[in-house]
């Protein structure tokens, strides 16, 4: 194999892919646009619980939501809202609502690894946004 051939391949492992970048708080996460199916504003009436657990009714489908303040101690902006932002995500035959406090955009990311704490249950890895870093939520972690 040439360098010119190994620039190239390395070339394309660097693309980048597409991701939505949400905010929780003054945290920052990235989830790949391929898993998401809807990003909805819904009013907190809506919300019910099956199981004890928050859910959804959303086109004839039941979607648990998963709030990321409560699973990562984050502590939230504002508990008086009257509407939540959820990102109905799907993984494999499953599917799931992530409820953060706003969006940032639609960016192009590239997934960079962590190292020593790429074991963790909820993270694909980081991206650098200008600024600031994203982590990149393994989206298949968060299903039940």
């Amino acid at each position: 194999m040439e360098l010119s051939e190994i620039m190239i391949n390395t070339k394309a492992e660097d693309e980048g892919d597409q991701a939505i970048i949400a905010q929780v708080s003054d945290e920052i996460f990235a989830i790949d646009l391929s898993s998401i199916i809807s990003i909805e504003n819904i009013d907190i009436s809506e919300i019910t619980t099956v199981d004890q657990e928050p859910v959804i009714s959303l086109r004839d489908m039941i979607i648990p939501l998963v709030y990321l303040d409560k699973i990562f101690d984050i502590k939230p902006l504002d508990n008086d809202k009257s509407n939540i932002i959820v990102i109905v995500c799907k993984h494999e035959d499953k599917c799931f609502g992530l409820v953060v406090d706003s969006l940032v955009g639609q960016k192009e990311i590239i997934n960079k690894s962590l190292g020593i704490l790429s074991e963790n249950e909820f993270f694909s890895g980081a991206s650098i946004l200008e600024d600031k870093l994203a982590l990149v939520l393994d989206v298949g972690s968060f299903v039940a």
